[in-house]
């Protein structure tokens, strides 16, 4: 996710420079985090990183995205980023490659510089020099936000290297509505909050949830359990299937969907099985929020649903919520960019937040249809 903080400006005549990120993770992780919080209005739920997130996310996914891991030097410091990985998509039934990025920040010392234009400028240089079509990501959308504000002035100057995909809206489950009261910076949301927090009850725990369609005592006919390495063919065919069914979605190797499902314990994943077989799972990692206080939180990454009963679907999200709850997590939120499947998020107690995010593209190859992307496919959120 994009939350740069720095308007357009003139190229830097210092001493910075843009290479790839060689540093210790903490070092960027503090940089990400001065940049975000020091820009953000309080009423603004803004991620918090450390340095194992980060590595888990994008520093150790593979060395032949080193050259799409930016950063900008001021000597010694560091004083930029934008990070991206290579990804696999399919898009309108073909198969194209190019990387999704997040990160993007500039220390709030260095808004005036230029260095977002560098780093914009580097990343896209790399990209054609090794023959990939597009870079995915998101934005924040709130127009109140500096990011929005960037990337809308950005778009205007260079309509052909940024294009708005689709919108995105977060399904979030209060697990635990009033600590989380107390850390929102606006009142309303604080008062909102305190009353969910005396009507809605905690997600249902795994270890009490009955077998779907059965009756305690039954044989366990489809259950929800955590995944093991044993699940991954399994996950890997849902889905490939997934992504057959859509306009946009990502297509995974074994070995980036093994590091994304199965790191503890940076990520989180159970599945639905039924007979031996897998049907359907869930990803999430810690993803912490900060407002006027840190918000202990978890993001739902991959969400299979779709060949799942309509209780499966509930059992599943119930059982990922409670997980959630069961390690800290006070609230989890789920992105999507459509409505589907929304009566199982509200039945499972899933508040719809509206556009928080816009998924969009840059340096995308002349050649891509991205017009009537209707059906888009599980993605990560990064």
């Amino acid at each position: 996710m994009s939350a740069v903080a720095v308007r357009l400006g003139p190229p830097s005549t210092g001493r910075i420079e843009v290479r790839p990120f060689d540093g210790d993770p903490a070092a960027l992780a503090d940089l990400i985090n001065v940049s975000w919080q020091g820009r953000y209005l309080a009423r603004d739920l803004i991620p918090v990183y450390d340095a194992q997130t980060l590595a888990w996310q994008v520093l150790n996914t593979g060395e032949d995205s080193r050259d799409f891991r930016l950063a900008a030097y001021d000597g010694g410091r560091l004083v930029g980023c934008f990070l991206a990985d290579r990804l696999t998509l399919r898009v309108g039934g073909q198969t194209r490659h190019g990387t999704q990025g997040s990160y993007f920040s500039v220390h709030p010392d260095y808004a005036a510089r230029g260095i977002a234009t560098r780093l914009i400028n580097a990343l896209e240089r790399a990209h054609r020099r090794h023959g990939l079509e597009f870079m995915l990501g998101y934005v924040n959308a709130a127009s109140h936000t500096p990011a929005a504000k960037f990337w809308t002035a950005f778009q205007r100057a260079f309509p052909a290297r940024y294009r708005p995909l689709k919108p995105v809206q977060f399904w979030m489950r209060f697990l635990n509505a009033r600590a989380v009261a107390g850390a929102m910076g606006h009142p309303a949301e604080r008062a909102g909050l305190q009353a969910l927090s005396l009507v809605q009850g905690a997600p249902r725990r795994m270890s009490s949830a009955l077998p779907v369609g059965g009756n305690r005592g039954d044989p366990p006919a489809e259950q929800v359990r955590s995944f093991t390495p044993t699940d991954l063919p399994a996950c890997h065919l849902l889905l490939d299937h997934a992504a057959a069914r859509s306009d946009l979605a990502q297509l995974w190797d074994a070995p980036a969907l093994a590091h994304q499902l199965y790191s503890p314990p940076q990520s989180h994943t159970l599945v639905t099985a039924s007979s031996g077989q897998i049907q359907g799972f869930s990803t999430s990692f810690a993803w912490p929020l900060y407002s006027r206080s840190l918000i202990p939180a978890e993001a739902i990454d991959l969400l299979l649903l779709d060949d799942l009963t309509p209780a499966s679907r509930r059992s599943l999200l119930h059982a990922t919520a409670a997980a959630s709850a069961e390690r800290g997590a006070w609230l989890t939120l789920a992105a999507r960019t459509d409505a589907r499947h929304a009566a199982t998020f509200l039945a499972c107690g899933f508040i719809p937040v509206p556009q928080v995010c816009t998924l969009m593209m840059l340096f995308p190859a002349p050649d891509l249809r991205l017009e009537n992307l209707t059906g888009v496919g599980p993605l990560r959120l990064r």
